[in-house]
């Protein structure tokens, strides 16, 4: 494998195998959401725990948070990037059920 090539893969990796990141883009996937309730539909994950992981996804473009109207709460939602990435999940399941059981 290419240099470059190698570079893309460990980068995907670092943000896909990071623990909950597949759970919160197959989440977002289904349309905005706010913070609570991304909490309630990732399993076991802490509260702190979601807040790092989704301030790493806005870091790397993959998710826009944005305030609501008169509120304190925040909004969650996918970037067009972030999008095309959760794309590949269902693949993911697909090759699981053909593969592996």
């Amino acid at each position: 494998m290419l240099t470059s090539d190698t570079e893309k893969l460990f980068t995907a990796y670092r943000i896909i195998g990071t623990k909950w990141i597949i759970h919160i883009l197959c989440t977002l996937s289904q349309g905005p959401k706010k913070f609570s309730e991304i909490y309630g539909c990732v399993p076991s994950i802490s509260e702190a725990i979601l807040s790092k992981r989704l301030k790493d996804l806005q870091n790397d473009n993959l998710v826009n948070r944005t305030g609501l109207t008169h509120s304190i709460q925040n909004m969650y939602e996918l970037t067009p990037k972030g999008a095309a990435l959760a794309a590949f999940i269902p693949c993911l399941m697909d090759w699981f059920t053909e593969n592996m059981n």
